[in-house]
Protein backbone atom coordinates (compact mmCIF):
# COMPACT_ATOMS: atom_id res chain seq x y z
CA UNK A 1 0.00 0.00 0.00
CA UNK A 2 1.54 3.22 -0.49
CA UNK A 3 0.37 6.92 1.51
CA UNK A 4 -0.86 8.19 -2.11
CA UNK A 5 -3.71 5.96 -1.80
CA UNK A 6 -4.68 7.23 1.21
CA UNK A 7 -4.14 10.49 0.69
CA UNK A 8 -6.69 9.92 -2.16
CA UNK A 9 -9.39 7.80 0.06
CA UNK A 10 -8.79 10.79 2.82
CA UNK A 11 -9.67 13.40 0.92
CA UNK A 12 -12.80 11.81 -0.93
CA UNK A 13 -14.09 10.84 2.56
CA UNK A 14 -13.39 14.35 3.39
CA UNK A 15 -15.42 15.82 0.41
CA UNK A 16 -18.19 13.52 1.28
CA UNK A 17 -17.95 14.98 4.77
CA UNK A 18 -18.88 17.81 3.91
CA UNK A 19 -14.90 18.84 5.66
CA UNK A 20 -12.26 20.86 3.33
CA UNK A 21 -8.59 20.01 3.73
CA UNK A 22 -5.78 21.85 2.33
CA UNK A 23 -3.06 19.13 3.33
CA UNK A 24 -2.91 15.79 4.52
CA UNK A 25 -2.63 15.94 8.35
CA UNK A 26 -0.69 13.14 8.65
CA UNK A 27 3.16 12.52 7.94
CA UNK A 28 5.43 9.69 8.32
CA UNK A 29 7.91 11.37 10.09
CA UNK A 30 8.38 9.79 13.86
CA UNK A 31 6.92 11.99 16.72
CA UNK A 32 8.10 10.60 19.86
CA UNK A 33 6.39 12.62 22.17
CA UNK A 34 2.83 12.11 21.31
CA UNK A 35 1.62 13.62 18.06
CA UNK A 36 -0.12 10.86 15.48
CA UNK A 37 2.15 9.97 12.88
CA UNK A 38 1.70 7.15 9.49
CA UNK A 39 3.58 4.33 9.83
CA UNK A 40 3.73 1.56 6.37
CA UNK A 41 5.32 -1.56 6.59
CA UNK A 42 6.82 -3.76 3.76
CA UNK A 43 4.12 -6.39 4.50
CA UNK A 44 1.65 -4.11 2.48
CA UNK A 45 -0.01 -2.63 6.31
CA UNK A 46 -0.57 1.04 7.63
CA UNK A 47 -0.90 1.96 10.98
CA UNK A 48 -1.42 5.32 12.81
CA UNK A 49 0.86 5.13 15.75
CA UNK A 50 1.48 7.74 18.51
CA UNK A 51 4.35 7.49 21.04
CA UNK A 52 5.07 9.16 24.28
CA UNK A 53 8.81 9.68 25.44
CA UNK A 54 9.39 6.66 23.49
CA UNK A 55 6.91 4.49 24.20
CA UNK A 56 4.01 3.34 21.92
CA UNK A 57 0.56 4.50 23.27
CA UNK A 58 -1.70 3.96 20.19
CA UNK A 59 -1.55 1.70 17.08
CA UNK A 60 -4.14 1.22 14.67
CA UNK A 61 -3.56 -0.80 11.74
CA UNK A 62 -5.05 -1.90 8.70
CA UNK A 63 -4.49 -3.14 5.15
CA UNK A 64 -7.38 -1.06 3.74
CA UNK A 65 -6.47 2.79 2.58
CA UNK A 66 -10.27 3.73 3.56
CA UNK A 67 -10.54 2.02 6.49
CA UNK A 68 -7.17 4.24 7.44
CA UNK A 69 -8.47 7.39 5.68
CA UNK A 70 -11.68 7.09 7.79
CA UNK A 71 -9.53 6.33 10.84
CA UNK A 72 -7.79 9.64 10.25
CA UNK A 73 -11.09 11.87 9.58
CA UNK A 74 -12.00 10.74 12.74
CA UNK A 75 -9.17 11.76 14.98
CA UNK A 76 -9.18 15.27 13.57
CA UNK A 77 -12.51 15.67 13.39
CA UNK A 78 -14.27 14.05 16.68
Amino acid sequence: MQLADVHKCFFSYADSQGVSYSRFPLDTDIDEFGAPYIEISTAGKIAIVARDHGQECMRKETSSPEEMAKWVFELFNN
